[in-house]
């Protein structure tokens, strides 16, 4: 690693280099003094003439790299080693282009100095060959002693930021009270949701967290992605960045994210983690119309099966047991025990985040709106860091739906997922949280099979898949619901006080393998079906 700079024009060189053991370590060399002839050893130089290496330090510098900048030369594992084509250990297989790939997307954007762009230059040396589509003035070749030839291409980092196409759309929601932004961007097609070459970036957008400049947590996963609300339809045109406050020692009583010793990922003022949840929770709460059109417009293009009844039976078998099954929120009260922060919704006044997809009871209430409570009560999201008290007040209603996709090959292990942040619409009614089944699962398939085939096979098949997925995906409704009415339990006593089922417990209980594992063995379905089944198809076949 070489570095130029106005004081030291000649350059500062040191050596990085790592032991039989794995560890890393500084090059030292052996440097007499000129008028003393003392020999000492030094760890920093001014590059020189390196015989033993083959190699003039010195003239490394570029002819574009003027006052300021540093130069890095990445060697093989001997000093000899041949790393043209890459890493020589073929288990590793890096590359220079992975390394462009890399920076791409570590920085978000490239950063100033004095106002002006810090350029960073990957140097790709390689034998030659055909590079279809790339102008050769921008290639110098250089003809070793040997006879043999050698091309080198100049590789500018851009930062992630470069790769996000103009043609899309774009804004910003703040998901908690310290100023936390979460940037979005959704690319239309028949855009590429990804600019540039393939060869310098990310091939898929990604959501990642913007610090000082350097992206982390990046990540393409649909379990991220879900969080925020963001569905598998929407997923792959979508770019979060979320943008939260950098700690300072100056100001250490403010909340903010800093970065582990390795600089490998980031964590929140005083150790914890990121607050994934919190955040993905407020931006849902807040979801851009412009991402709710472009999932809703995809969900209609698609040929998923939804029940058009589902509203109607949801209601007729949940509200059998809704006294059980009460919600519970937390709304703002001066005297309560517990904080939150304004989630923008109204008790009484429902909004496009709180609709009431069906009346669990004809009877009309004499106050209260879509969310089921009284009063125009401002709801809160849970935050232990919170700046508003609020207590909890039981609701009823508020049933998730349920849709029959194909789960992607990453989840097609399991029968069934659960997406809180997730919104299905059907005609007017629309359903806040949804319970996807996964319709190519050997334990469905099986079981549209056996229905079809053995139990009522004159019938029309289509007909008793559909009556198969209403009761499976009533079961799976049930069973979320039941689990989330746990919330705030007590189940126990202990040295400590109440054993409470926190939020925390309820995720492990709808937990996408505890909902599949819900799926199995349900005696009660296959009662169900052939209940049903008996007066719409006739006598199961002997």
């Amino acid at each position: 690693m070489i570095s130029y700079t106005p004081e030291y024009s000649n350059g500062s060189m040191l050596w990085i280099e790592r032991d039989p053991d794995g560890n890393y370590a500084l090059h030292e060399w052996q440097v007499e003094d000129e008028e003393t002839g003392e020999i000492r050893y030094e760890d920093v130089v001014v590059p020189f003439d390196d015989p033993d290496h083959g190699c003039d330090w010195s003239a490394v510098k570029p002819s574009w790299l003027k006052d300021q900048g540093t130069v890095i030369v990445l060697l093989g594992d001997s000093a000899h080693a041949d790393t043209i084509d890459g890493d020589p250990d073929p288990a590793r297989k890096e590359t220079a282009g992975g390394m462009v790939r890399y920076l791409n997307g570590r920085l978000l954007d490239i950063p100033e100095r004095k106002g002006k762009r810090v350029d960073t230059t990957i140097e790709d040396i390689e034998y030659p060959r055909a590079r279809p589509g790339r102008s050769a003035s921008k290639d110098t070749v250089i003809e070793l002693p040997s006879g043999k030839a050698i091309v080198l291409h100049q590789r500018k980092v851009n930062g992630l930021r470069n790769f996000i196409p103009t043609q899309a759309q774009s804004g910003e929601v703040i998901v908690d009270e310290h100023g936390t932004r979460v940037e979005w961007t959704y690319v239309p097609a028949p855009t590429p949701p990804v600019s540039g070459s393939a060869d310098y970036r990310t091939g898929t957008p990604v959501v990642c967290v913007d610090y000082q400049g350097e992206a982390y947590h990046v990540e393409a996963k649909q379990s991220r992605y879900r969080q925020f609300g963001v569905t598998d339809e929407i997923r792959g045109r979508t770019w979060l960045i979320v943008k939260p406050p950098v700690y300072s020692d100056q100001e250490p009583t403010k909340w903010g994210v800093l970065t582990h010793a390795s600089r490998f990922s980031l964590h929140a003022k005083g150790g914890g983690e990121l607050p994934w949840d919190a955040w993905g929770d407020a931006f849902y709460a807040k979801f851009p119309a412009t991402l709710a059109q472009a999932r809703d417009e995809a969900r209609s293009a698609n040929t998923a099966q939804t029940d058009p009844a589902m509203a109607k039976n949801l209601a007729r078998i949940l509200d059998r047991l809704n006294p059980r099954f009460r919600a519970s929120r937390l709304l703002a009260a001066a005297a309560g025990k517990l904080r939150g922060t304004d989630s923008d919704e109204r008790a009484g006044n429902p909004n496009k985040r709180t609709p009431r997809p069906f009346s669990p009871t004809p009877h009309p209430r004499p106050s209260g709106g879509g969310g089921g409570t009284k009063g125009t009560g401002k709801i809160l999201t849970p935050a232990s860091t919170g700046d508003t008290r609020g207590e909890t007040s039981d609701v009823r209603a508020g049933y998730p739906g349920y849709k029959w996709d194909t789960f992607d090959a990453e989840e097609a292990i399991y029968l069934a997922r659960f997406d809180e942040n997730d919104d299905l619409r059907e005609g007017t009614v629309v359903f806040r949280g949804v319970v996807h089944l996964n319709d190519r699962h050997p334990v469905f398939v099986e079981d549209f099979r056996h229905w079809t085939q053995d139990v009522w096979p004159k019938a029309d098949s289509d007909k008793v898949i559909d009556l198969i997925q209403r009761i499976y995906g009533e079961e799976a409704v049930a069973h979320v619901v039941h689990a989330r009415r746990l919330s705030g339990t007590t189940v126990a006593t202990d040295a400590n006080g109440p054993v409470i089922i926190g939020k925390d417990d309820v995720e492990k209980l709808v937990s996408i393998v505890a909902l599949s594992s819900a799926m199995l063995g349900l005696v009660n379905v296959e009662q169900r079906i052939l209940t049903a089944g008996g007066g719409l198809f006739g006598k199961a076949a002997a």
